[in-house]
């Protein structure tokens, strides 16, 4: 049976052919390579060379924390990522701190370098830049830094100036800030450019809502720029490291003459357009700071910073613009008030009884910087001029009661650049006004403290009224007799004000405490700056006022207050004083019309203490002896003073017998008191004068070297003593005689051994003095000579107490040195007999039995006697 066929849907479908396998790919795999790839894969082994190690052997190289080199680390401050920009900085700034050399050797391409970041989109980055500039580049090539090198990063900073990127245009103005403060000369270098951006960047109102501590910062920078015009300087820590001979200059000077040249820098004129044009910018920076300020709930302490920036700004703009007004078309004042119509019209601002003290003493500190550009404009004679009274009340107020201000340092220092402008505005306000403003100033002038930076702000204002050279318009008001009832009153102040600073210098330079002591040395130097101010004005004072004039009879009631102050005891203020500050002191003695003698016997004292410098003393003798010249000192003052000098001169002995400490000293003053008494006239006359005090200091029994200066005073004035009574030639005599006795201390004691020793010397030098009165006077060497008898013969024993055999000793020495001085007077004598009365009494006492000595001391003793009597005995 045949089958059939199966039916045709049972049929299996023929297999077609596929062109492209279809593969299932799976995510995340990686495809296999085509099988018709080629390997490109080269297996190699590293090849190590022996000179190649030395590579990794960095011991020998400057390298940071992290074993890198400067290269190195300067490659990586461009790297793409900004940590591994900002690590580099960080390393290159240990590295340099670590090794000092590399920066020297490399600081040019450092610098290039590291400037590329100043533009940096990253802000971290750009703050370690900003250190690096300031606390390690700057500082260790302060003098190595050229113009060409400034310019390179002058480029850099002008492209971050003009930056799209709002944080990158602010951080430049704070790199260019440090820039000036480092290098002020790269300011006028690109002034032009600068200015241009300054007033761009202060247009830009977001600073104002989202960066106010930029917008700080740029207000500094700008001020600091627009100061360098007027030479002056934000930092005073500058002014204090000036030298010390210009400190009490620049502390008194504080404020500018109007007399001064106008500073012209060459080049730099067109800029005076661009910085009036500055101004405008200001006030409106002003303007929309303030409307932010009063819509804020709390005042902060950035707001006014930032509002006391920009009217420093304004008062350095304007200043810039008033002195070198004779550069310009016309004077400025007008055009600058009338933009600062607004602020001056608000003044004064804050007077809310809701405020904090904080907040007031903010808000002082902001009016009292408007008003110094105010008066710095004029605008009390200019079309401002309705706005005065507002100012000169604000004004007033704060000299009576300091406007209800805590002064603090800030406060203090802002009061004081007000108080610059007190002379002036006197000058030309009202008399209403002018005894209101004097009143309050003296007022404050009284109360003031006398270690304040105030105390020099008065001062200054008082000496630019005290002195009419000073003054810039004072004297040539008509009504300048009516300051006289105001200028006797700050004279009065001056010995208050100086005794009580010396009362502070000595509190503490004698405070014990465990105080820091460069503390102690700043505040001592600040004290000594004061009194060296008000003394210098004190001097000035006495050297610019006539005799006949009011103020010089003040002046003159000021000695009896420095009684205290020169008396080296109790407190001895003077004695312990600067010694700029004794100079200025001393000067100032010769401009009194008379000395008085109390204050005479102060330098006296001052005069006779150890502690005194050599070169005061002879300052103060020199002083007085010109004020004696100049009648100032009455003759009789002037000589006991040099006669207390003489007499009361102590000299301390180094050992018991011979050498002294200070022998030299009084040598040297003697020779000064010699010198001016022969300038003082007829010494005879003199000598008569002053025999009285001269007496009683000898009868005093001084020391010997204070009567070998008696003697010498004596010799000088008037050796042939013919002004003398004979009663005091008599006195003279037995002074002369029991000097010579009591210098015989310096004679060896056993016989023999009297040779030209360095003892031997002394003697002979006591001696001279006595030889020349003896060679001008047969008188007085009579008189001397018949006082041996009874000293040998012990009369007198209670005023001479020694061995007989020392009166022999000490008479035939004595004698001895008398013929070889004085042969032809001695020989004069001889016909008188005064020697054998001597010559008999030494026999008797040779061969007296009481007389116990060796009997080699005998024989020597008698060997002198016999050459002494052979001497005088024989005629020439």
């Amino acid at each position: 049976m045949v089958r059939s066929k199966p039916p045709s849907s049972s049929k299996k479908p023929k297999k077609k052919g596929i062109d492209f396998k279809k593969v299932k790919r799976h995510v995340g795999r990686k495809l296999p390579p085509p099988k018709n790839a080629t390997s490109t894969e080269i297996k190699t082994k590293a090849i190590v060379l022996p000179e190649q190690t030395m590579v990794a052997d960095r011991t020998d190289m400057a390298v940071s924390k992290k074993g890198l080199t400067l290269r190195e680390l300067l490659q990586q401050t461009s790297h793409y990522n900004s940590k591994f920009r900002r690590a580099a900085l960080n390393g290159i700034r240990d590295l340099i701190m670590k090794h000092p050399l590399e920066l020297k050797t490399h600081k040019l391409a450092i610098i290039e370098k590291l400037r590329e970041r100043i533009c940096d989109s990253d802000k971290a980055v750009r703050e370690v830049l900003y250190n690096i500039f300031d606390s390690v580049i700057f500082k260790s090539l302060k003098e190595d830094i050229k113009g060409p090198t400034v310019a390179l990063l002058m480029a850099y900073i002008f492209n971050a100036m003009t930056h799209m990127t709002v944080e990158i245009r602010l951080s430049a103005f704070k790199f260019f800030r440090l820039l000036v403060h480092s290098y002020p000369s790269s300011f006028f270098m690109h002034s032009d450019k600068v200015l241009d951006h300054y007033v761009d960047i202060l247009r830009n109102s977001q600073i104002y809502l989202q960066e106010k501590n930029q917008l700080s910062s740029i207000l500094s920078g700008l001020e600091h720029c627009l100061s360098l015009y007027t030479n002056k300087t934000t930092d005073t820590d500058t002014i204090n490291s000036q030298k010390k001979g210009t400190a009490g200059k620049w502390l008194l000077h504080a404020y500018r003459e109007s007399s001064e040249e106008p500073i012209a820098r060459s080049g730099y004129s067109s800029n005076f357009d661009k910085i009036e044009n500055l101004i405008p910018v200001l006030v409106n920076c002003f303007e929309e700071s303030m409307s932010l300020f009063s819509t804020t709930p709390d005042a902060t302490s950035q707001s006014f910073k930032i509002l006391s920036y920009i009217l420093q700004c304004l008062y350095s703009a304007s200043d810039v613009l008033v002195q070198n007004s004779n550069m310009l078309k016309e004077h400025p004042s007008c055009s600058i008030l009338v933009h600062l119509r607004k602020i001056l019209e608000g003044f004064p601002f804050g007077l809310k009884n809701d405020l904090t003290d904080k907040v007031d003493e903010e808000f002082f500190i902001l009016n009292v910087k408007i008003a110094e550009v105010y008066l710095l404009l004029g605008g009390w004679m200019g079309p401002m001029s309705y706005l005065a009274n507002k100012f000169l009340y604000f004004i007033e107020r704060t000299l009576l009661d300091k406007a209800g201000i805590r002064l603090n340092k800030k406060n203090e220092d802002n009061l004081a650049s007000l108080l610059a402008y007190m002379p002036e505005l006197i000058s030309h306000v009202t008399n209403d006004w002018k005894d209101q403003l004097l009143e309050a100033f003296t007022g404050a002038y009284k109360e003031c403290n006398v270690e304040s930076k105030l105390l020099l702000a008065y001062l200054s204002c008082v000496e630019e009224m005290l002195l009419p050279e000073k003054g810039r318009s004072i004297s040539g008001v008509p009504d300048y007799v009516f300051l006289v009832r105001y200028q006797i009153e700050w004279i009065r102040e001056f010995p208050r004000v100086l005794l009580h600073l010396g009362d502070k210098y000595l509190s503490v330079k004698e405070n014990t405490s465990k105080e820091e002591s460069a503390k102690k040395e700043q505040h001592l130097l600040m004290l000594g700056q004061y009194m060296q101010v008000i003394l210098n004005l004190l001097l000035r004072v006495g050297q610019t006022n006539v005799s006949t004039s009011p103020l010089a009879a003040e002046f003159d009631t000021i000695q009896f207050s420095l009684e205290d102050f020169f008396n080296a005891k109790p407190k001895g203020i003077f004695m312990k004083i600067p010694c700029e500050c004794q100079a200025l002191a001393v000067s100032c003695l010769y401009y009194f019309s008379s000395l008085t003698p109390a204050l005479l016997k102060s330098l006296s004292s001052c005069c006779l203490c150890e502690e005194l410098d050599p070169v005061m003393l002879f300052k103060i003798i020199e002083v007085l002896h010109s004020a004696y010249r100049a009648n100032r000192l009455h003759l009789s003052e002037h000589l006991g003073f040099l006669l207390t000098l003489i007499s009361h001169f102590r000299i301390y002995a180094e050992t018991a017998a011979v050498k002294t400490l200070n022998q030299d000293l009084f040598k040297t003053t003697t020779r000064h008191v010699l010198t001016y008494l022969s300038q003082m006239g007829d010494g005879s006359i003199l000598l008569k004068m002053l025999w009285g005090p001269l007496s009683e200091e000898i009868a005093r029994k001084p020391a010997l070297a204070n009567m070998h200066g008696l003697m010498r005073m004596v010799v000088r004035l008037d050796m042939r003593l013919s002004k003398l009574s004979a009663s005091e030639v008599h006195d003279l005599a037995g002074w002369v005689f029991s000097y010579m006795i009591t210098s015989s201390i310096y004679l060896p004691k056993r016989t023999g051994q009297i040779a030209e020793s360095e003892n031997t010397q002394t003697f002979r030098y006591l001696l001279k003095p006595c030889i020349r009165l003896f060679l001008a006077s047969n008188k007085l060497l009579s008189l001397v000579l018949d006082l041996f008898n009874p000293f040998i013969s012990g009369e007198n024993d209670d005023a001479f107490s020694m061995e007989p055999a020392r009166k022999v000793q000490i008479t035939i020495y004595v004698l001895t040195i008398m013929h070889d001085e004085i042969r032809s007077q001695i020989n004069h004598c001889l016909s008188e007999s005064l020697f054998k009365g001597v010559f008999q009494n030494i026999i008797d006492l040779l061969e007296a039995d009481y007389l116990t000595l060796a009997f080699d001391e005998m024989r020597g003793l008698r060997l002198e006697f016999e050459q002494l009597k052979t001497r005088i005995c024989t005629r020439d």
